[in-house]
């Protein structure tokens, strides 16, 4: 039995992924079918005859014939497809009903309906997200994706934090710097300086920045890395952030010197602050990167502070008039607790807010911690807890944990570090009414377009190579992922911006594509008549060739960087 013991625990591993993927997978084909859906109806506004409406792939399980059409359920529940009279040019004969027998305005109505359904649903998508609420996650994969910003004007990068010794501080790169070209290309935001710098490793790029109101032109080189997927470029650099008071203890030094929630710390000991410190245990594990070392260098030269810390605060700062005030705090730290609802440690009678004290007798503070939890290994910890003044101690058993315990966490717990009884955070996700909601949407459906245009550029000027791009596979890797760890607005704006992207990418000028169609309809206008069935025959299975052999590279490379994943 122990022989079989390695194979036992593989199978089993492997079940909660297959249900992960079968779970993202199903979004995707749901974005097919509604793409269908647009195609079905104009068919039938248009008076074309369609054979088929199918719900999946496949073979049949169910079906029924209303009219001239039959509806169906397929075996492979994923997406969906409509099979028009004479869609095919090879089954063509020049009767009344067929897709190639109506007029050139209603076959282009036909086409174009499902990549705008697409583009709908990823608009109406982004419009709840925005509606709902955003959260830490769905913001910061808005950004990354579509370059939007929440907090300032949608026109420039600037430098929040940079390694020194990293390629943007050779290069003379400063906090602050705002970023206005790169390569004479206009950057106003952080998706396109980010796609930048990722497709030139080790070229050396020209940078103009903004510096104290003067024009600076810098050479930086951008380092290699490497994946599964070949080789990309980093510089080592984040974007800038204002600085706000997220939470103040009750009584702590922090609430006795005045800052109250909702402040602006716009200096340190006179030193100005571009993004926000973060001071959490996290930043002294050991597999930290160059932000992890920024951070550690920032709170050991605050811990080692002489005295009080000088703090420059703004306050009312959402207001036309604002107050600016100067504040000496001592330096003091706590580790407060985030308890995730019904984990192990919520069981444990662990609760949010409580300060930690020590694991397993040991005194731990924000630069041991981890050291201390690794020491303990998979044996029961005990962590010492300061509750409303009162230390207690609670027990958290490995061998009861709960399958609440959100990834990332500590058996459900997260971890915050508050200085002198302050937590500091980037400035709060602005809030939007139903109208509001509308128009960003539509501004980051603008974004998204702009976004995938900018890539579709390089890979055509072959600054991209297309083995970065991704599949079925990765598509519903990274959706099963969201599905297991992130909220309801991060998923839905993914699946909007997967909708989105498949408009985009069925009106390329591909034969076997929408965008081929409305090529041929273009060249029939032009010339005519239609392009000889022949050709479009020839065309579109030299094309259907082309497209899988595009598909296979693809899926390759995702299967490469799913299976370092499942490695690591």
């Amino acid at each position: 039995m122990e022989f079989f013991q390695p194979i036992v625990d593989i199978v089993l591993s492997i079940f909660p992924a297959i249900k992960a993927i079968l779970l993202a997978i199903i979004p995707l084909g749901f974005l097919i079918f509604i793409h269908e859906l647009g195609h079905f109806l104009a068919a039938k506004r248009s008076g074309i005859k369609v054979n088929t409406f199918s719900l999946g792939f496949g073979p049949k399980i169910v079906g029924f014939t209303h009219g001239e059409t039959l509806y169906k359920l397929s075996l492979l529940p994923f997406g969906g497809y409509v099979q028009m009279e004479g869609e095919n040019p090879s089954e063509q004969t020049g009767s009344e009903g067929e897709f190639a027998s109506a007029s050139l305005g209603k076959r282009a109505f036909v086409v174009i309906a499902g990549p705008a359904v697409n583009l709908l649903f990823g608009i109406l998508a982004y419009w709840f997200v925005f509606g709902i609420g955003l959260n830490d996650d769905s913001a910061g994969l808005i950004s990354r994706l579509t370059g939007q910003s929440f907090h300032e004007q949608q026109e420039s990068v600037q430098i929040g934090m940079l390694s020194e010794d990293g390629p943007a501080g050779v290069g003379g790169v400063m906090r602050g710097d705002t970023i206005v070209s790169i390569n004479d290309d206009p950057i106003t935001n952080f998706a396109a300086f980010q796609t930048k710098i990722f497709t030139n490793p080790n070229k050396e790029l020209e940078l103009v920045v903004q510096r104290d109101n003067e024009l600076k032109t810098l050479a930086v080189v951008p380092k290699v890395e490497s994946i599964s997927r070949g080789e990309y470029g980093i510089i080592e650099v984040s974007t800038a952030s204002d600085v706000f008071v997220s939470d103040v203890v009750e009584g702590s030094l922090a609430e006795q010197a005045g800052i109250m929630v909702g402040d602006q710390i716009e200096t340190i000991d006179m030193q100005k602050l571009y993004t926000v410190p973060v001071f959490n245990p996290v930043i002294w594990r050991s597999d930290i990167d160059w932000r992890g070392r920024s951070y550690q260098a920032y709170y050991n030269q605050i811990n080692q502070k002489q005295g009080a810390l000088e703090l420059g605060i703004r306050r009312n700062v959402e207001k036309d008039t604002f107050e600016k005030l100067t504040i000496d705090l001592p330096v003091t730290w706590q580790i407060k607790t985030l308890v995730q609802n019904k984990s192990t440690a919520a069981k444990a009678g662990i609760k949010g807010r409580d300060v930690l004290l020590s694991i397993n007798g040991s005194s731990v503070d924000s630069t041991s911690l981890y050291a201390e939890l690794e020491k303990a290994g998979d044996a029961p910890i005990s962590l010492g807890i300061l509750r409303n003044g009162v230390e207690k101690t609670f027990t958290i058993s490995p061998t009861e944990r709960s399958d609440k315990d959100e990834e990332n966490t500590f058996y459900g717990i997260q971890w915050a570090t508050y200085l002198s009884g302050m937590k500091l955070d980037g400035p709060p996700l602005p809030e939007f009414n139903f109208f509001s909601a509308f128009w960003k949407g539509c501004e980051t459906s603008w974004l998204t377009l702009t976004s995938i245009t900018r890539t579709l550029k390089q890979l055509i000027g072959g600054e991209v190579s297309p083995k970065y791009l991704t599949g079925p596979i990765g598509i519903a890797d990274v959706t099963s992922r969201m599905f297991a760890s992130v909220g309801l607005s991060t998923i839905l704006f993914f699946i909007g911006f997967i909708s989105i992207n498949l408009a985009i990418v069925n009106l390329l000028p591909i034969p076997i594509a929408d965008g081929g169609h409305l090529l041929f309809f273009a060249v029939e206008k032009l010339w005519g008549r239609p392009v000889p069935l022949k050709a479009q025959a020839i065309i579109q299975q030299v094309s259907v060739v082309l497209i899988i052999a595009l598909f296979l590279y693809i899926t390759w490379f995702d299967s490469l960087t799913l299976f370092d994943k499942l490695r690591n």
